[in-house]
């Protein structure tokens, strides 16, 4: 019977223990947490991007050619990377399997760049496309990748 009494509380701090395993040095790394605040910020700019660009697109000299399909693609697909991106620092907090992701979404973002560098949107979406490139370009000097260029 004293056996089942210690038995049992020490079975539940042992499952406790096996549940909640500590943390490799007790402290979070200053580099993954600037990562995942980065990676969150440019998720959610991508999205509202994304809904502004195609907008924009329709008032502007895009409407209804084969460049504007393109473009809302090449939209699509920022924002798409952006999730996957979210989705893979999320889940692994590894910079190695996370960077592929990151390398497609600013790969996607180079003609999306060109475009906004090199035509007249209202002033609201080029401060979002500034916002979110410069958080591309955070990430880019993160993960060791070229960055965007800003003209």
């Amino acid at each position: 019977m004293k056996a089942l009494r210690f038995a049992l509380p020490a079975g539940l701090i042992l499952a406790a223990v096996l549940t909640f395993p500590p943390a490799a040095s007790g402290r979070i790394d200053p580099r993954d947490e600037r990562i995942a605040r980065v990676v969150s910020d440019c998720d959610a700019r991508a999205d509202e991007f994304q809904r502004m660009f195609r907008r924009a697109l329709d008032h502007s000299g895009y409407r209804g050619t084969m460049r504007q399909a393109d473009l809302d693609r090449h939209a699509d697909a920022l924002s798409h990377a952006m999730r996957r991106v979210r989705e893979a620092w999320n889940r692994e907090r590894d910079p190695r399997r996370t960077r592929r992701y990151v390398e497609e979404a600013i790969d996607v973002s180079r003609d999306i760049n060109r475009v906004m560098n090199n035509n007249r949107f209202y002033p609201e979406l080029h401060h979002r496309w500034d916002a979110l490139r410069h958080d591309l370009n955070r990430l880019a000097e993160e993960f060791e990748l070229p960055r965007l260029r800003w003209d």
